[in-house]
């Protein structure tokens, strides 16, 4: 059995030789764990209102992601804080209008949790336009979104994370690049990256 490891008389270690939430005052940074995409990809969305694992290749609602992060809590009663920025683009002006973005913790959706959403789009944030006039080719737009996941899970247990996108239209959801992505200097390609952050409780 590991010896039990204190600081300042605060069992750190304990006997099973997991962290203690008492190593960290309420709030501390436990652990960072992060993924950054720098290459280009595309989803194919095939349905419309149909929620969406943001992924290279036909989308679904499970399978790798194109920004997946996988964290192991390492104090039972944590939460996880998710940080994501995506750039991209639409192939459809409706798909920037009537979109939300939202994570998944395994399967488990993470977003507005009003309990009578009715036919209402149900996320964290939409992507934002960078040009007024629909242009679904050179004009990227972007998306910065934040969740608190009080997990639940204990210490020890994987989760994986993913971006997960949900929209009114079909069409095709275009990463770190325009939809066009032509060789001139009017398109763009970008980073896109999640990041998930353990909370001591």
């Amino acid at each position: 059995m590991p010896s039990v490891f204190k600081y300042n008389g605060n069992e750190i270690i304990d006997s099973s030789g997991k962290v203690t939430a008492t190593a960290f005052p309420s709030g501390s940074i436990v652990q960072v764990q992060s993924t950054q995409l720098t290459t280009s990809a595309t989803t194919t969305l095939s349905s419309a209102d149909a929620n969406y694992v943001v992924m290279s290749g036909t989308a679904t609602s499970s399978g790798s992601g194109l920004l997946d992060v996988n964290i192991t809590p390492k104090i039972t009663g944590s939460k996880i804080w998710l940080q994501c920025n995506w750039m991209g683009e639409c192939s459809v002006q409706g798909m920037v209008n009537n979109s939300m973005f939202f994570f998944w913790r395994d399967t488990t959706k993470l977003g507005n949790t009003n309990s009578s959403p009715g036919n209402r789009l149900i996320g964290i944030s939409p992507p934002t336009l960078s040009y007024t006039t629909s242009d679904t080719g050179s004009t990227p737009e972007h998306c910065s979104l934040q969740y608190i996941d009080t997990h639940g899970i204990s210490a020890g247990t994987q989760i994986t994370y993913k971006l997960g996108f949900v929209t009114r239209e079909t069409g095709t959801l275009n990463t770190n690049r325009t939809h066009a992505d032509s060789n001139t200097n009017d398109y763009e390609r970008g980073v896109s990256s999640l990041v998930a952050i353990e909370l001591a409780p």
